[in-house]
């Protein structure tokens, strides 16, 4: 019984069944939209994912609220200072204007992700008149293994990060704790539904890279045949072309169906400029329909790096401010949270960067087939499309403010280190004046 439930599960014939992990958490309102997993023709929003991510997102603000009422925090539980304090505030007000953002934007945008599904069904089909089919079953288990890897990754941290507050003899409230775990739930959420999308055009855009490369493997072999063929005889030259021609024209084993792309590859390019503009479609419609949750995402976690670096050194600076027997616990839960947001960066990055990778392969492809064909008509499709794919490059923004790929890195390196020393100085500054103030008390 069990055995045929897996394995019923692990089958994936569509789109639909590839994206199965992703509708699970439909649960928590932050994917409404419902699949037909019978069907390769159906999909559509969900009422009652509308209503789950209503009730999700006010049982997080009462949350919220009531901590700000009670005047507890995670930092305030270790030490306080002015520079704490002022920390506490900016990730407070930061964390629920991206909840808001992440919310809002799963809930009433939710039309541009649907349209992003049934756009890579259009591009599916047009990958099918080409005798080609995507592998579903391998995007079915690359959701689910991002799935479960996420699913592990936060119940390791909320435990961890539990653990320590209760071994540092810290009790929080429900509510607080409630408050702090929750974003990093709807953040996690929302970057798996990013990685989903993104490796949806990626498996696409390097579909279109094997196509180009049969082509040019194609036209290959056959300059390379006749520049070997026998050269005392034109009748020959012609007789050897023709016969390796029908033979570069059988379909290659990696296709699933009768492979129409070697026997017309002009056809085969005119197919491939449409699916190429379908997929820079889909990855501005990603981008839309992300860039502002990715924005509020990159922000609070580039204020928990900071701060998190801050508390660490203030800590170490400052070592009176801890008791000894929470000295430990204190590095490790900031140096824990720090690190998950970390990833959470890095996941985002190299999801983006990855499927610009892949997007951009296709141009060098294109002119190697040029330098070595010949054909007119042949010509012509490359040179189209080679104007396609400078005019429309894939690529992913938060608002338009920043690259989403691996420079974004490499500034919030340089900025986080910036805005750090600028923390220590005025902590250096205010400790002095503080010194000199307690001196001149004396002095009176």
């Amino acid at each position: 019984m069990v055995l045929k439930v897996l394995k019923r599960m692990s089958q994936a014939d569509n789109v639909f069944q590839s994206l199965r992990p992703l509708t699970y958490i439909s649960l928590v309102g932050l994917a409404p939209f419902q699949l037909n997993l019978n069907s390769d023709k159906e999909v559509h929003t969900s009422s009652y994912s509308f209503i789950a991510g209503i009730v999700h997102f006010l049982f997080f603000v009462l949350c919220f609220v009531a901590s700000i009422r009670e005047g507890d925090s995670i930092i305030g539980y270790f030490f306080q200072t002015n520079i704490t304090k002022l920390g506490d505030g900016t990730l407070r007000l930061t964390g629920i204007i991206a909840m808001c953002t992440i919310f809002g934007f799963a809930m009433f945008k939710r039309q541009r992700l649907v349209s992003i599904i049934q756009n890579n069904i259009i591009v599916d089909e047009i990958f099918v008149r080409l005798g080609m089919k995507l592998d579903y079953r391998r995007i079915l288990l690359f959701t689910f293994l991002i799935s479960m890897g996420i699913v592990i990754f936060n119940v390791v941290y909320m435990c961890v990060s539990y653990g320590l507050l209760v071994s540092a003899t810290i009790s929080p409230s429900f509510v607080t704790f409630t408050a702090f775990a929750l974003p990093h739930i709807n953040i996690s959420l929302m970057v798996f539904k990013f990685l989903c999308t993104t490796h949806l055009a990626q498996s696409r855009f390097s579909m279109v890279n094997e196509i180009l490369q049969d082509i040019l493997d194609a036209h290959i072999e056959l300059n390379s045949a006749l520049e070997l063929s026998p050269m005392h005889s034109v009748v020959n030259n012609h007789r050897y072309a023709h016969r390796l021609r029908n033979l570069i024209s059988t379909p290659m084993q990696r296709y699933s169906v009768t492979s129409i792309i070697r026997q017309n590859p002009e056809y085969a390019i005119k197919q491939v400029a449409n699916i190429h503009n379908l997929l820079c479609d889909i990855c501005h419609t990603i981008e839309e329909y992300f860039t502002y949750p990715l924005l509020g995402i990159i922000a609070i976690s580039f204020l928990f790096i900071l701060f998190d670096d801050f508390y660490i050194l203030e800590a170490l600076l400052n070592p009176k401010r801890l008791d000894y027997f929470e000295a430990d616990e204190f590095f490790a839960f900031f140096l824990t949270q720090m690190i998950w947001y970390i990833v959470i960066i890095f996941l985002i990055v190299e999801a983006s960067s990855s499927t610009i990778r892949h997007s951009s392969c296709s141009a060098a492809i294109v002119h190697k087939i040029l330098n070595i064909t010949d054909e007119p008509e042949l010509r012509d499709r490359l040179f189209r499309l080679s104007l396609q794919l400078s005019h429309r490059k894939v690529k992913f923004t938060a608002a338009g403010l920043f690259r989403l790929d691996r420079t974004l890195i490499f500034t919030i390196t340089g900025a986080a280190t910036c805005y750090l020393i600028i923390l220590i100085q005025f902590r250096s500054t205010h400790h002095v004046e503080d010194f000199g103030s307690t001196n001149n008390t004396d002095y009176m």
